[in-house]
């Protein structure tokens, strides 16, 4: 098996839904939700910052459709596996990365997610490891220092025939990394159709080992009828749909598609249970940013 590492980290969540010919008491309630989100969003970006305890909630999501797939650190063993090597060159460059981001809060490729003067940068963390299980360590950031819109979660690998490196993921930091090479990142708002339950609009991704980078297979929202019995143009609540009366449907819409056919609860199941099957969720070696932890990186 190789390097067992990964991350679950706990944010909020964002779906860009437009409120054109929304209906007026819609619109009230989803004023009321935005104020209620920003609290949420406060403390679930807060409890971030401790991913060990974000593994229970980020395992249990979807209304309990995937609480099999194991319940955080505590259902995750520790691989045995042999180290994997870090050349000197992709050390230096993962080094220079963190100073840069220590000192100047400036990103590779020119990237700046801002940064709230006045906070604590050493509060951000790192790890180097094999995250994408593919034999080489890559360079993993959670940034959140900055605003809401600017917190990251990144994976970076470095190239060494460029001698350069490359961003292989970059998402807002409420994901979870399972085994299987699926990625599920929350939003980091909830402007859908179900913000109240259990359910959160997520992106999914899947490692593709020959781009060598994470591709979206599927974005993901949900409808529930209490929360509203019309959408945003005025349309009912899928009734045929709802073959189970659970009060809610699905929606996993392929990457280049623009609508789906909502899912029955019992449907949307088993298509989370297709994709996750027995995959154990990952976690990564995290350390502080600090200017110690960055220097003790080296060629293994």
């Amino acid at each position: 098996m190789k390097n067992h590492c990964a991350a679950l980290l706990l944010g909020a969540s964002l779906l860009a839904v437009s409120g054109c010919g929304a209906q007026a008491g819609l619109a009230e309630k989803m004023a009321q939700a935005a104020e209620e989100a920003e609290e949420t969003d406060t403390e679930q970006t807060g409890d971030a910052a401790e991913p060990e305890e974000a593994d229970a909630e980020q395992a249990g999501n979807a209304a309990g459709t995937e609480e099999d797939a194991g319940s955080g650190t505590d259902g995750t063993e520790e691989a045995s596996a042999p180290p994997v090597s870090l050349s000197g060159a992709a050390a230096g460059a993962y080094r220079s990365v963190l100073e840069d981001i220590f000192y100047e809060h400036r990103f590779p490729d020119g990237q700046d997610y801002g940064f709230e003067y006045g906070g604590d940068v050493t509060t951000n963390k790192f790890a180097v490891c094999d995250a994408d299980q593919d034999g080489r360590q890559e360079l993993v950031i959670f940034y959140q220092t900055t605003t809401m819109a600017g917190k990251r979660f990144l994976i970076y690998d470095f190239d060494e025939e460029q001698d350069a490196v490359r961003e292989e993921f970059s998402e807002f930091p409420s994901v979870t990394f399972y085994e299987n090479g699926y990625v599920k990142a929350k939003l980091s708002h909830n402007h859908g159709l179900a913000p109240y339950g259990d359910f959160w609009p997520y992106t999914l991704y899947r490692y593709d080992a020959e781009g060598d980078t994470y591709t979206v297979t599927a974005s993901v929202d949900a409808w529930e009828k209490e929360w509203s019995e019309t959408d945003y143009q005025g349309n009912p609540f899928p009734e045929e749909a709802d073959t189970s009366g659970a009060g809610i449907v699905y929606y996993a819409t392929p990457e280049g598609e623009e609508d789906t056919a909502p899912m029955d609860q019992s449907v949307y199941e088993e298509w989370v249970a297709d994709w996750m099957g027995d995959a154990r969720i990952m976690e990564f070696p995290f350390e502080y940013l600090t200017e110690e932890n960055i220097k003790k990186i080296n060629q293994t």
